[in-house]
């Protein structure tokens, strides 16, 4: 035995629950689970006192945007701002402290205008008041609305696919939106390999610090430039090179469809492996987000008779789109936040010919946010995973109802139901639109309470998960979702060691106090990857 952890609460989440003290490690598997009395007789290099802590296997994010996160954390963070004002000043500032080497162009993201003293969204003039030399960007928190200057307004304007976006481009105000904020990325000067692969590593250390073993990332056309080539070989020679510190399994986005197709006619196809890199569903996009009222939905918006969002596809389109994904053995996991886009995507799958011939069929909603029991029944008839993030929560309490009606709340962010269906579900993020703190987000699934405790009882109180529930849509469910449920998921002979060790029980403490649960080490492949203690 290379390695035992011993003197702990090891939950192994197998289907007995079973709950052992320690467990050893050969070669990066798991080699035994048992008793403190027994691993004392096994011969080990190397014996680790857990201290009565708890065991868990390595957490999963199922959905994120980990190279955009790292490209945020290096660009003006906006997600504090109270104000346009507070934000110009983040942004005056970084040109300030640049002016010895000046940028070619600025990037800030994390504004909310819901989160402003005057809730009203950055203007052109502002921005360009601060430059009319290079182009600057502000991004909403969501990621699906941003305003930009007239330089890059510009410059946005001569890209060969403007004719496609230029609907969501308003020169006066300088306000862009959906594929026209990904198509900006294009006009910002690329960063090299060595640059991405850094980005890649400051990402993987700030998962590992938080239990994160695995992720199912979002990052093909997440950075400027938009070289989906150059970000793949920067993630196989981090994995090469045996600095991947999670297991990764990407969700490989375009923005135009025949991108996409051409990614799958070159040879791609879900499960493409490497060590620890693997190509996982082609990811999609069919509409908006909540905040920025641009999901798609049946009826119009609250106060907004003429807006029912935004659809990116047809349905004639999403009907060939996901024959030909099925004809090709690819998974597919599509943005869906209202419940018109989801009706189309399900419709969408419903009527693919080739789904049942289709290995890697299993097709997912990411996010599923404005659902009804027509749509969840839908969803567990034809077996579609869904990818929640409980951290979402936190923020759309507060506007949920005002957007939608109360008509229409009954269902929604129905976790619980869902789970009670048989509905596949699993958890993430959506980093960096929300934090990826594993224990903030089973904090929102268990409570439906904000960080500060209210309401008392929870949102929607009936769709609260079990603690185990909730330890499981980031273990369990997260390796079914990526086809490695015989790999990972839980703490079984032969499986990965993938832990993730927190200082407190979660399973016994108060719901409340988990937000605060520090990871005190994260193992992957039985090498220790993160220390606190």
């Amino acid at each position: 035995m290379d390695k035992v952890f011993y003197n702990g609460i090891i939950r192994t989440l197998d289907d007995e629950n079973t709950v052992a003290q320690a467990v050893g490690i050969k070669d990066g598997k798991i080699a035994f689970i048992g008793t403190d009395s027994e691993a004392e007789k096994l011969e080990c290099s190397e014996k680790i006192d857990l201290g009565g802590r708890l065991l868990l296997p390595g957490f999963v994010d199922t959905h994120m945007h980990l190279l955009h996160y790292a490209f945020v954390e290096k660009s003006v963070k906006l997600f504090d701002c109270k104000s346009v004002e507070d934000a110009l000043a983040l942004a005056r500032k970084r040109l300030e402290e640049t002016k010895e080497q000046p940028l070619s162009w600025l990037f800030c993201r994390g504004w909310n205008h819901e989160h402003f003293y005057v809730p009203r969204y950055p203007h052109k003039d502002e921005l360009d008041a601060l430059s009319t030399e290079i182009p600057i960007i502000m991004v909403r928190v969501c990621g699906h609305v941003a305003v930009c200057n007239s330089c890059g307004l510009e410059l946005l304007r001569k890209i060969p696919q403007f004719d496609e976006i230029k609907q969501d481009v308003d020169f006066e105000t300088g306000l862009i939106k959906e594929n026209a904020v990904q198509f900006y990325y294009s006009v910002l000067e690329a960063p090299t390999q060595e640059e991405v692969e850094d980005l890649i590593r400051f990402g993987i250390k700030k998962l590992n610090e938080c239990g994160i073993t695995g992720v199912q990332s979002d990052d093909l056309a997440s950075l400027p430039g938009k070289n989906w080539r150059r970000i793949l070989d920067a993630y196989r020679a981090v994995d090469n090179k045996g600095e991947m510190n999670v297991r990764y399994y990407e969700q490989c986005l375009f923005e135009r469809i025949e991108d996409a197709k051409a990614f799958v006619n070159e040879g791609f196809r879900t499960g493409d492996k490497g060590n620890r890199f693997t190509v996982g569903p082609m990811k999609m996009l069919q509409d908006g987000a909540l905040g920025a009222r641009t999901a798609a939905m049946n009826e119009p918006y609250e106060g907004q008779p003429d807006n029912i969002g935004i659809s990116i596809y047809t349905q004639d389109e999403l009907n060939d789109i996901m024959a030909f994904h099925d004809q090709h053995n690819m998974q597919v996991a599509v943005h869906c936040i209202g419940d018109r886009a989801m009706d189309m995507v399900i419709e969408a799958i419903e009527k693919s010919p080739y789904r049942q011939q289709n290995t890697k069929n299993r097709h997912g909603i990411v996010h599923a946010q404005i659902t009804n029991q027509r749509i969840l029944d839908r969803m567990a008839a034809n077996d579609i995973m869904v990818y929640i993030q409980p951290v979402f929560v936190g923020y759309d309490m507060d506007i949920a109802e005002e957007r939608i009606g109360a008509h229409r709340m009954p269902k929604i962010y129905a976790w619980k139901t869902m789970l009670d269906m048989g509905i596949h579900a699993c958890g993430g993020s959506d980093a960096p639109v929300e934090s990826f703190s594993i224990m903030e987000n089973i904090h929102f699934a268990v409570t439906r309470k904000k960080l500060c405790g209210l309401p008392e009882n929870g949102w929607i109180p009936s769709e609260k998960l079990s603690i185990d529930e909730a330890v499981k849509l980031f273990t369990k469910y997260a390796a079914y979702a990526s086809y490695t449920e015989q790999e990972n998921g839980t703490i079984e002979p032969g499986k990965n060691a993938d832990f993730a060790i927190c200082e407190k029980d979660l399973y016994t403490i108060s719901a409340d106090d988990i937000k605060d649960v520090k990871i005190d080490m994260t193992v992957i492949g039985g090498d220790i990857v993160y220390s606190r203690i």
